[in-house]
């Protein structure tokens, strides 16, 4: 990489940093935007947690003699990957289309804006209110819910599970713009897709309890992936015997979050729109 080339990139990369950090604020002066990017997921686990009291056990036919563990324990794991796919996908999509159908993005097109300084600020967004969320949690589940701080290699799990899991989710959250006719009707599509995936990734419920032909189309999408891999973190190593085919499955995470960013990344620059307001 030659000099100029060099001076191109960082100035993208400054560029983009600047739009994160606009995009920031202008969240931070929206109340509502904010409590649903922050507020939602946190209350959904102090909620859930506190109410779902059972325990849940690894099966018999594992072999692994080891105590029950609670619900809270489990679904603190849930939660967080709700909250990096919840991010990236559900705010992400939700705020782009209604940019494009209010002239919003039409008039930032119009700016010397790079085109990548643009979607790297929107990774940005994502992957700071993702930490702030993650960080919360991570106090409320070792302060009231039983988890345990990781290792080492438990925190290098963790860094790269939210590295490929955001940019996977924003990805998924651009392209899905393609399909939403109006601003109005935007909240409703992404909700629906993605309350469908909470519920049929490890969640709420174990994977293992979800029928087999769901757990495939589960796998199908970032959010299952990013749940397990959380697991692995989070939960004892032995709690690898709960997950179907008894094993974290961490390599084929890593591999389908860096297929969809790469497939994702593809498909939203060929379908992506600056302006659907005519």
């Amino acid at each position: 990489m030659n000099a100029t080339n060099a001076t191109n990139v960082l100035r993208t990369v400054r560029l983009g940093f600047f739009y994160m950090v606009l995009n920031l604020k202008t969240i931070y002066r929206q109340p509502a935007a904010l409590f649903f990017v922050v507020a939602f997921p946190i209350m959904f686990l102090v909620i859930f947690s506190s109410l779902l009291t059972f325990e849940i056990g690894i099966p018999e036919e594992a072999g692994a003699n080891v105590p029950a563990i609670k619900f809270s324990q489990y679904f603190v794991a849930g939660i967080m990957g709700v909250a990096i796919f919840g991010t990236s996908f559900n705010l992400l999509g939700t705020s782009l289309a209604i940019q494009q159908f209010d002239g919003t993005l039409k008039q930032l097109a119009a700016t010397p804006l790079p085109k990548a300084s643009f979607f790297i600020g929107l990774v940005g967004t994502a992957l700071t209110y993702t930490v702030l969320q993650l960080v919360i949690m991570l106090i409320l589940g070792v302060a009231a819910y039983g988890i345990e701080l990781p290792d080492a290699h438990g925190w290098l799990t963790l860094i790269w599970i939210v590295l490929l899991g955001v940019p996977a989710g924003c990805v998924l959250g651009i392209a899905i713009t393609k399909i939403i006719p109006s601003a109005n009707a935007a909240p409703a599509i992404i909700q629906a897709p993605f309350l469908f995936l909470q519920f049929i990734s490890g969640v709420f419920f174990t994977l293992a309890s979800v029928p087999t032909w769901l757990q495939w189309v589960a796998g199908v999408f970032p959010l299952r992936w990013v749940a397990q891999g959380l697991r692995s973190v989070f939960l004892p190593d032995v709690y690898k015997f709960a997950e179907p085919g008894m094993n974290w499955q961490l390599e084929l995470a890593a591999i389908v979050l860096a297929v969809w960013i790469v497939a994702g990344l593809g498909l939203s620059v060929l379908t992506f729109k600056w302006d659907r307001s005519g």
